[in-house]
């Protein structure tokens, strides 16, 4: 090195017009054998090096510039990402908390109608569709009606929030009633004609007697009916008149049964139809109210081709379709295994079906992050997108890979939460297991328990991948959220169908942990992509 102050000084001035120039030509450097081939290039050699720098060698000075260089990177990079964070108007913690309460609250609200209706069975020990008092086969019936009723009506409901949310974005609500129209028409007709195809073929094997397959039928039309026309309301957002509209329907059969005495059959399938009835006429006039106050000339526009409107959805259905399903093979797959062999093709199984309805518990409590975390997504979105340089595209995709590692991390505290919350406010029942023989039979079978830590833990990865396959559909991209899920799916069927054969029912929720955790592996590893390339898919999205 140098020997004296002077020569000291003259000897850093050089390395720094020699850095220069190495960074003019590399910018970045990747290695330090590029810093040393350019230096060559520059016309230093190997006499020269330590004759003008001081240095032994090349590689001795090309291993200082690379470092300097590489120093002043990510500087940069730093200086950029909170460049970037005061773009964004990055709030305060208050704020951030009040904004993640209000659209928690919101997703919460998004569950309502459905803790309505436990609410409804434990205050009033009947719902629009469930009673404290079935047998397994009236039970069996009701969950047949149940099932089929949401796997089939999935896609469509799916298509719905789709469509008719994105002409409501754009004010189009003349667009949005189309659209409604259409998907409501085919799905009523894919109802039926399921209903008609199932009774045939239990005409020709008879898996069921016939009037506990006429019955099913009954409950799964009533319940399609009724989870479609809800289904126009949510993605017209009015969560509330869903709530009011469902328990309105709940007293109906509150009246139907003590007031009427009338059954609880025909309770429940008068309280269905009055209920449905005045979702598809909220429905109506909101349409028709927001049509004819609305300030766009919607008149001359029409909808896209069937053909366009297939290609456009048909992802969207089959992720919405292959979703219910996950939620419900377990128990299809549970019901139909032994011993003891079950009296028919499925067969409803009490203590299985309440260790997942008290897993269904922490499902609520946690899903509503979601509602949050896509809002979030939106909210910085767009106005970083559109203050972000060019230049600044990479530290753009880095923001948004901490973005999503800090969701991650949000849902899976509020998931643990939910869990232990949900699960020492049942275990705290029983303390009253001597004076109400309804929480003793809850926990008589340790199946019970067993059921809602598997599914609980399942529900953790579910929702890390519903949280991937939200981002997906922000941007429009349902293939990567479609393919995850069919990945899930046949991970759910294959490992639940061997663990509840091998070893005992109940381990059909094993098939239902594997399977979540396939859909988020599988939806985790296209979100990598998706926020490695997030600049992309923005722009290509619209």
């Amino acid at each position: 090195m140098a020997e004296s102050p002077d020569i000291e000084s003259a000897t850093i001035d050089s390395v720094d017009e020699l850095k220069k120039e190495v960074k003019d030509l590399l910018g970045n450097p990747l290695s330090t054998r590029a810093v040393a081939a350019t230096i060559e290039s520059i016309g230093v050699r190997e006499v020269d090096v330590k004759q003008d720098f001081g240095y032994d060698s090349i590689f001795e000075l090309a291993d200082e510039i690379y470092d300097e260089l590489k120093k002043e990177a990510r500087q940069s990079e730093e200086e950029v990402d909170e460049e970037l964070d005061a773009k964004i108007g990055t709030t305060g913690f208050w704020e951030q908390l009040k904004f993640f309460c209000f659209y928690y609250g919101k997703g919460l609200l998004f569950s309502l109608p459905m803790l309505s209706q436990i609410a409804a069975v434990i205050i009033f020990r009947y719902s629009l569709w469930a009673w404290l008092e079935f047998n397994e086969a009236q039970a069996t019936v009701v969950a047949f009606g149940t099932i089929t009723a949401f796997v089939i009506t999935g896609g469509f409901i799916q298509v719905l929030g789709r469509s008719v949310t994105t002409h409501k974005s754009n004010n189009n609500y003349l667009l949005a009633f189309e659209a409604a129209k259409q998907i409501l028409s085919v799905g009523v007709a894919t109802v039926f004609i399921a209903s008609l195809v199932f009774f045939i073929i239990n005409l020709l094997i008879p898996f069921y007697p016939q009037a506990m397959i006429l019955l099913g039928l009954i409950y799964m039309v009533l319940i399609s009916l009724l989870l479609l026309g809800s289904g126009v309301l949510y993605a017209l957002q009015q969560q509330i008149p869903i709530l009011v509209i469902i328990v309105v329907g709940t007293f109906v059969v509150l009246f139907n049964m003590e007031v009427m005495d009338m059954g609880i059959y025909l309770s429940q399938w008068l309280a269905m139809a009055l209920t449905t009835a005045m979702l598809y006429g909220y429905a109506y006039l909101f349409f028709k109210l927001k049509i004819r106050f609305s300030a766009d000339e919607n008149i001359e526009q029409s909808l896209t081709k069937p053909e366009v409107r297939y290609y456009i959805n048909y992802r969207y259905f089959v992720y919405g379709l292959g979703y219910f399903l996950f939620l419900f093979l377990d128990r299809i797959l549970a019901w139909s295994a032994g011993p003891p062999p079950p009296p028919y093709i499925i067969w409803f199984n009490t203590p299985y079906e309440l260790g997942m309805d008290w897993a269904l518990l922490t499902l609520v409590l946690s899903v509503a992050v979601l509602e949050y975390s896509v809002e979030a997504f939106s909210n910085y979105l767009v106005p970083l997108q559109k203050k972000a340089k060019f230049s600044e595209l990479n530290s753009f995709n880095k923001f948004y890979k901490r973005f999503y590692f800090r969701q991650v991390l949000l849902l899976l505290i509020v998931s643990a939460v939910s869990i232990a919350l949900t699960y020492y406010s049942v275990i705290s029942l029983r303390v009253f297991e001597n004076e109400i023989p309804e929480i003793r039979d809850f926990f008589a079978n340790p199946m019970t328990t067993k059921v809602f830590w598997i599914a609980s833990i399942s529900y953790i990865f579910l929702n890390i991948g519903l949280l991937h396959t939200l981002f997906f559909f922000t941007l429009h991209k349902p293939k990567y959220s479609m393919y995850s899920m069919l990945a899930g799916l046949a991970a759910n069927f294959f490992v639940g169908y061997i663990c509840s054969r091998i070893f005992a029912l109940e381990y059909a929720a094993i098939g239902l942990l594997a399977g979540a955790i396939c859909f988020a592996l599988v939806s985790g590893i296209m979100a990598k992509r998706f926020f490695q390339n997030l600049d992309y898919y923005y722009y290509s999205a619209f």
